[in-house]
């Protein structure tokens, strides 16, 4: 499982890089349009929209895992290990139940966007809501592997 979790950790780290340096040159691109050939293209919005919401998604994925984001650790650090073991369990619990209303609730509105196009292009709007549910699925996993250690009384390092 360990192992799989670390490639899948991989892959989605790799993914989000390939997202945000394609978003930053969509970027980049619009700006250089706009002020040198004084032109724009009306796609480019949209699918700035759409690689600004995926990278969010998969970073925010791969930082849950990683324990990357932001941590309130100071008292956490300063509790005998079986404290802070059983802090994590309730937190990851707590998590859990969010990553369930995410994956949820994250495909009922992808379903409510289906009929709905980005602005300028003919692609519904679904695409970039569903990196929500999608989001939620990898970091479900990650918090029940998370888990998996926390119950055997470990604490889990990535």
């Amino acid at each position: 499982m360990d192992k799989l979790i670390h490639r899948l950790t991989s892959f989605l780290e790799n993914l989000a890089t390939l997202l945000f340096i394609s978003l930053f040159l969509v970027i980049v691109l619009n700006i250089v349009l706009r002020n040198v050939f004084g032109a724009t293209w009306l796609w480019i919005p949209g699918i700035s929209r759409l690689l600004f919401i995926w990278t969010i998604f998969i970073a925010t994925a791969v930082l849950y895992e990683r324990r990357d984001h932001l941590v309130m650790d100071f008292f956490i650090s300063k509790m005998k290990k079986d404290s802070r073991i059983k802090l994590e369990l309730v937190i990851n619990i707590v998590m859990l139940a969010f990553f369930i209303l995410l994956i949820i609730y994250g495909f009922k509105v992808a379903k409510v966007r289906v009929g709905i196009p980005f602005e300028t292009w003919n692609f519904s709007t679904a695409y970039a809501f569903v990196a929500a549910p999608v989001s939620g699925i990898i970091m479900l996993t990650f918090c029940l592997n998370k888990l998996r250690y926390l119950v055997k009384g470990e604490w889990y390092e990535h």
